[in-house]
């Protein structure tokens, strides 16, 4: 008869008790770092690589928030702003521009008399065809290297004795 015995198998079991927990907090610090480089990459991209910025509130709008829950780890990174995904996915289709009032200071070429006038448009759609200008996609993609990296890290980090 073969007798066998496993030496130390009360600390292997608390090590992979406790593996889990270990790889989500590796993996949460990793997607922080990578959060906030991917903000910096979609930042630049706002910068003049990919459009130009106007009034910064695009590029001052971009946050990353990294979660942590019972199972999972997640990273979000993204805009509030309303406009955010027109630029990002781009615009193809009808769009309705509501009733308002027009401020006009010629009519037909010439200067009106009085100064400028006020008049009402009603409200109407119009084609809109506008091109992806996407900016954290691009940033996402050109960081894909480095995220697959730092994750790899926090997982062999994570499992190490």
């Amino acid at each position: 008869m073969i007798d066998g015995r496993i030496l130390g198998g009360d600390a292997i079991a608390d090590r992979l008790a406790a593996l889990p927990g270990a790889v989500r907090e590796g993996l949460a610090r990793a997607l922080t770092r990578v959060s906030l480089d991917l903000v910096a990459a979609a930042q630049q991209k706002l910068s003049g690589a990919v459009l130009q910025s106007r009034s910064g509130a695009l590029l001052g709008s971009l946050t990353a928030d990294v979660s942590v829950e019972a199972g999972a780890v997640a990273m979000t990174v993204g805009s509030d702003l309303p406009y955010a995904a027109f630029q990002e996915y781009g615009f193809a289709g009808v769009e309705t521009v509501s009733a308002h009032l027009r401020t006009i200071k010629e009519a037909f070429g010439r200067p009106l008399r009085g100064g400028e006038k006020r008049i009402a448009v009603r409200a109407y759609g119009r084609k809109v065809d506008y091109p992806a200008h996407s900016f954290l996609r691009a940033a996402l993609a050109d960081l894909k290297p480095e995220i697959s990296d730092a994750l790899d890290a926090a997982l062999a980090e994570a499992a190490a004795p």
